[in-house]
C-alpha cells in the first residue's frame, strides 16, 4: 500500500494555510469574483501540480497575492491519524480517576484561542467531541493545552461553527460515511 501524500499549501512568508491530500482540489476566488477550482497533484514536498501547472509552494503563494486571488480547500484529510494526537486527560475541572483508560484525541481544527479535537475510539458517553482552550507556550508558534471547556457525543451537541471552526474540515475527518444496504438480487 502507498504512503499517503499531502499538499502543503502556505502564504508568502511561508506561514501553514492548509494541507490537502493528493489529488484535492482548491478553489481560487480572483478579486472580480470569478472562481476557479483546480485539481492539485503531489509532486514532493515543495512543488504541486495545479491543473496543468507546476508550482514551488511558495511561488504559487506569491502569485496568488500578486494577482490578489485567494485559495480554499475543497478537499479535506480524512484520516484522523494526520493530525496532532493528544491525550485529554482533564477537562471542564474534573480530573480523570488515575488508572483510567485515556482516548486518543485528534485535534482537527484551531483558531488563535481554540483547539477542536476528537477521539475516534474510546471516549466516555458524550466526550467523543471536545474544544479546549489554546495557552501561550514557551515554544515559539507552539501553544499547550488549557481547560477543556465543552464536551459533546455528537457535532449537534458541540456546535463547532460557533466557534469559528471550519465544520466541512471537522466532519470530513470525524464523520465515517454511513453504509449503505446493498439492494436484494
Amino acid at each position: 500500500m502507498s504512503e499517503k501524500k499531502y499538499i502543503w499549501f502556505i502564504n508568502s512568508d511561508y506561514k501553514t494555510l492548509f494541507y490537502l491530500p493528493d489529488g484535492g482540489r482548491i478553489r481560487i476566488t480572483r478579486p472580480d469574483g470569478e472562481q476557479r477550482d483546480c485539481v492539485c497533484k503531489f509532486l514532493d514536498q515543495y512543488h504541486t501540480r495545479v491543473n496543468s501547472e507546476v508550482y514551488h509552494i511558495c511561488e504559487f503563494a506569491e502569485k496568488m497575492e500578486r494577482v490578489g486571488a485567494t485559495y480554499e480547500p475543497l478537499d479535506y484529510i480524512k484520516e484522523p491519524e494526520f493530525y496532532r494526537k493528544v491525550l485529554m486527560t482533564r477537562g471542564a475541572g474534573v480530573e480523570l480517576p488515575p488508572g483510567a483508560k485515556h482516548p486518543a484525541y485528534y485535534v482537527i481544527d484551531e483558531t488563535s484561542d481554540h483547539g477542536f479535537a476528537f477521539a475516534p475510539k474510546g471516549a466516555q458517553k458524550g466526550q467523543r467531541y471536545c474544544i479546549f482552550q489554546k495557552l501561550p507556550s514557551e515554544y515559539r508558534g507552539d501553544y499547550r493545552f488549557g481547560e477543556i471547556f465543552v464536551w459533546s457525543g455528537s457535532l449537534n451537541g458541540i456546535r463547532p461553527q460557533d466557534y469559528g471552526f471550519n465544520v466541512a474540515k471537522i466532519k470530513a475527518a470525524a464523520q465515517r460515511p454511513k453504509a449503505r444496504d446493498q439492494p436484494q438480487r
